[in-house]
């Protein structure tokens, strides 16, 4: 590999050290544009070999140009030319921004996601993509009667500042439910958050630094997956079957692995609408207290079933090794962003110091109006309301997939939820269907972006929550449609090189 300056003639006995004398040559070659921005430069050894130096002095050469702002280093990958665009450079426009922005890549499973966020406002797409709560069933006039009366009565209260924690009148209504269904004592236990998948950040955030082992079902949801890489832990997905989380396939692994947290969804699990089994449930409480490590335990689908009592939480059994999450997002309305982690000991300090840090609190105002609707019994009537809604929809997805794709997918009725998980008889290509899927009008999640590990099988996640059942029939047939034509394609190109 040949470098575009000469560093053959330095002086070894002038007053300014060999170190200094290649710094000043990188500089000016980098300021006259002789090395452009994002260039690659020579590993450190291969540089001590070219100046005659020892590796450190190399070292020194590229940690000095670094503090001068000349070059950045890259884990794993080497030093690099800043890529700050030039001074006065008017024609990028706003593209400048991407020079000077740190350099980030989306994950696939970033990307599925924001795609999904957007697919439910586009017109001319059906998207089986998102199972957020159907607009019909929002409380709209229960909750605007309640925000009139707490401007009637708290005044500019209700725009006040609140503790990291949240209102207490909230905290207090959600301990309530907690000691009813297990997951908490008190109000003290609880923090208020801005919907779950902040609560699942903010507990990743806590209890995992680069390096340590995580524990994931597999499939889960793409923002649970996310949150837990971006701390740098290393991930491992463990199966989902029909008695939910494989417990046993998690102890194969401890005895493997020092793991510091287990995530999961233990009721109308997503996107499988499975729940775990009591057995399961029971001994992954004791695995958690044996072995010490953390439990997330994300419940958001768990009053959202048809019909059924939600299963027990395994906070209930192990309180000090479980970290719950949940929310009013997936049974009442995602835009209230309400939600609450429920922990105790010191990782719940922690997770209300990041919760200030991050935010300082939730919206104020949200959570009076939360917090008295809760208070009035609206919620369990509301549950109640919309159990045969989904139930009517979850019929009708599963009767599309019948009619439209009959021998070609294998989908187990989900027993809550808002999703089904469906994975076809014969293979194709994960990304490939889900750009055709888009292509032919309809969105989907593939399976993908919400597993821990490639797969051999070809999955995805369809959801029914938004669309009537009409709307649903044509979905499905045009992802049929989809499906046939990335077969028809695969079929030319295998015959086209023995034509």
């Amino acid at each position: 590999m040949s470098y575009k300056i000469d560093l053959s003639d330095l002086k070894r006995e002038a007053g300014t050290s060999l170190t200094q004398q290649v710094v000043d040559r990188f500089a000016a070659a980098i300021e006259s544009g002789e090395l452009e921005p994002g260039e690659k430069l020579p590993p450190t050894r291969e540089l001590a070999e070219l100046v005659g130096v020892n590796h450190l002095t190399a070292a020194r050469v590229y940690r000095r140009l670094a503090e001068l702002g000349f070059v950045t280093a890259r884990v794993g990958r080497g030093t690099f030319v800043r890529t700050l665009a030039p001074a006065g450079s008017a024609e990028l426009g706003d593209d400048w921004q991407l020079y000077a922005l740190p350099e980030h890549e989306l994950s696939y499973s970033e990307q599925v996601l924001a795609d999904a966020m957007a697919s439910g406002g586009q017109p001319e797409l059906i998207s089986l993509a998102v199972g957020w709560p159907s607009p019909s069933l929002y409380p709209t006039a229960e909750l605007a009667r309640i925000t009139a009366d707490v401007f009637a009565e708290q005044g500019g209260e209700a725009l006040a500042y609140l503790p990291a924690e949240g209102l207490y009148e909230l905290r207090e209504q959600i301990a309530a439910r907690g000691r009813r269904y297990g997951f908490a004592e008190d109000a003290d236990e609880i923090i208020v958050t801005s919907g779950a998948k902040q609560g699942i950040s903010l507990t990743a955030r806590a209890t995992l630094e680069p390096g340590d082992v995580a524990v994931v079902e597999s499939p889960t949801f793409a923002g649970l997956l996310d949150s837990l890489r971006q701390t740098g832990a290393r991930v491992i997905g463990v199966p989902v079957d029909e008695d939910g989380f494989d417990v046993g396939h998690l102890e194969r692994l401890l005895a493997r692995h020092e793991v510091k947290l287990v995530a999961l969804q233990t009721a109308s699990q997503n996107p499988t609408g499975r729940d775990i089994s009591d057995e399961r449930r029971t001994r992954l409480a004791e695995l958690a207290m044996d072995r010490n490590f953390f439990v997330l335990e994300d419940r958001v689908y768990a009053d959202a079933t048809f019909g059924r009592d939600p299963v027990r939480s395994v906070r209930e059994l192990a309180p000090g090794h479980v970290i719950y999450v949940n929310s009013l997002s997936k049974v009442v309305g995602g835009g209230l962003r309400t939600g609450w982690v429920a922990a105790r000991g010191p990782v719940r300090e922690r997770i209300a110091t990041l919760k200030l840090e991050s935010d300082f609190h939730s919206a104020t105002l949200i959570q009076h109006i939360a917090s008295r609707w809760l208070a009035t019994g609206a919620y369990d009537r509301h549950v109640e309301q919309a159990q045969p809604f989904y139930r009517e929809r979850r019929d009708a997805l599963l009767a599309a997939l019948e009619r439209h794709m009959p021998g070609e997918y294998q989908a187990d009725p989900p027993q809550g939820g808002h999703h089904i998980w469906v994975t076809l008889t014969r293979p194709l290509d994960d990304r490939a269907l889900y750009t055709e899927a888009a292509r032919h009008g309809v969105a989907i999640i593939p399976g993908d972006a919400l597993t821990a590990e490639r797969r051999t099988q070809t999955s995805f996640r369809l959801s029914f929550s938004l669309l009537d059942p009409p709307e649903l029939d044509e979905g499905v047939r045009r992802l049929a449609r989809a499906i046939r034509e990335l077969r028809r394609r695969s079929r030319h190109a295998v015959a086209a090189p023995m034509s």
